[in-house]
């Protein structure tokens, strides 16, 4: 108990929020403790962030598959083994969505942001989040910046893709999804994604990549 006091404390110049219930979910769980071992000994400028990563995009899907209003979709992934408070959060810049509050994404878990939540519905697997674009956004097939906002406002993480300069072209309409190729890669960057193996992707899934 007194150790576990002693990691607490030592956090309470590093976090914003609750200085206790640091991943906000309301209670002080396993997850707090995770997160503070993660960081422990560390200045504030070695801090870690522990973010949710932007890690499939479905920008144009096939006419196989049907319309871009139908099927398009961004995915976030929690790769961290402790779970996040994403109350607040946002998709900005390319498409506009926002995650309600009280919204709690588990350790590699994933949230599907979809143009049409109808065509997804009941197709993710079980406990995948799945949330609206607002009602005027859609990806542009040409290439944009989608960008992945706190609910402060910053910059959480950011991609701006495309179908050309260093990019997978299959994506554009080729029936695969964009798919960022996982921890390690920063995502911001071509190099770090591929094209799917699986047509239409692997919403709420590892990405197809993972396995290669």
């Amino acid at each position: 108990f007194l150790f576990t006091s002693l990691l607490l404390t030592s956090c309470l110049a590093l976090i914003a929020q609750c200085p206790t219930d640091i991943n906000g979910n309301g209670t002080i769980d396993e997850d707090d403790l995770l997160m503070i071992l993660a960081s422990y000994g560390l200045t504030c400028e070695g801090m870690p962030v522990y973010d949710p990563k932007i890690s499939e995009i479905h920008y144009n899907p096939s006419t196989e598959q049907g319309t871009d209003s139908e099927w398009e979709f961004v995915e976030i992934y929690n790769p961290h083994e402790f779970g996040l408070n994403l109350s607040g959060w946002e998709l900005g810049d390319a498409i506009s969505a926002t995650v309600p509050e009280g919204t709690y994404m588990e350790s590699n878990s994933y949230i599907i942001f979809a143009n049409d939540t109808a065509s997804y519905s009941g197709e993710l697997p079980p406990f995948t989040i799945l949330l609206p674009f607002s009602s005027s956004s859609s990806l542009h097939n040409s290439g944009e910046t989608i960008r992945l906002l706190r609910a402060d406002g910053s910059e959480s993480n950011q991609v701006t893709y495309s179908d050309y300069n260093g990019w997978p072209s299959e994506p554009d309409g080729g029936g695969s999804t964009l798919e960022w190729r996982g921890p390690g890669y920063i995502n911001s960057l071509p190099e770090s994604w591929i094209s799917s193996n699986a047509f239409g992707g692997s919403p709420g899934s590892a990405n197809s990549a993972w396995a290669d």
